[in-house]
């Protein structure tokens, strides 16, 4: 019988993710795992299908020794448990192929459903990342389905065949009910002010309580931004953020 490893692996990694391997610069210093949207796509440059990631912050990433990979645990997972153990896969694949230790650095990403993956991933991985950066993110999963039908089919297949009544299982994948799991790293939220999915006041909201409960978050508040725009600032930001906690060339004295 198949174990999971012998489906993800480093020689079939790239059946599970894009990387920016074609422009990479080795040895392998670090790696970034994105997470997709609902749809598949990214805000921040990753596609869903079997291209090489090339392009914008991969690029740039690649060439300071840093792999990023674009996962592909469904369009509409919202990080449920299925995708959780989909995406830790990947990072063991990818220590295995680049020969990395678990002590290499690494972080998580992405935007809207990717932003909140990032944060629920970084809540039940059990290898838990160096850090994390969430772009326009979901934080209040019961409030997006209560409000926004075209969500419920997605949120309601992630969580379908879990136990209990379905409030109870949306708040499995809501990091505003999450934040007593998350652990004790660094963390980049960026605001979409004029978001038309998620209201401005919840990121603040859940910026202000993560921070109450000690934890140490970055936050940038995108004014006049609709869902999913990154202005380039906040790209200067983000990108300074991964070099710092990834340790990069351009990082190290």
């Amino acid at each position: 019988m198949k174990k999971d490893k012998d489906i993800i692996n480093a020689g079939t990694l790239t059946l599970f993710c894009n990387t920016n391997e074609a422009v990479l610069t080795l040895p392998v210093r670090g790696f970034i795992l994105e997470f997709p949207g609902l749809g598949g796509g990214s805000c921040m440059g990753g596609i869903m299908d079997h291209a090489e990631y090339r392009g914008g912050y991969a690029e740039e990433m690649g060439k300071e020794g840093i792999l990023v990979a674009y996962t592909f645990p469904g369009p509409w997972s919202w990080m449920n448990r299925g995708a959780v153990r989909y995406c830790e896969l990947v990072a063991e694949a990818i220590r295995e192929k680049y020969g990395l230790s678990e002590d290499t650095p690494w972080m998580v990403t992405g935007g809207s459903m990717g932003g909140l993956g990032a944060l629920i991933f970084a809540a039940d991985a059990k290898v838990k990342p160096t850090a994390c950066v969430a772009v326009c993110p979901c934080v209040d999963v019961p409030y997006c389905f209560e409000t926004h039908g075209q969500f419920r089919r997605a949120m309601f297949r992630a969580v379908a065949d879990y136990g209990g009544e379905i409030q109870e299982k949306l708040l499995t994948l809501s990091p505003k009910h999450r934040m007593e799991d998350m652990p004790r790293i660094p963390y980049f939220l960026i605001n979409d002010c004029a978001d038309e999915l998620f209201p401005e006041g919840q990121m603040d909201e859940y910026v202000e309580r993560m921070r109450a409960m000690g934890h140490t978050v970055d936050y940038d508040r995108l004014e006049g931004c609709h869902h999913g725009e990154i202005t380039p600032e906040a790209w200067m930001h983000i990108l300074a953020f991964f070099r710092k906690h990834l340790k990069t060339l351009q990082e190290l004295p």
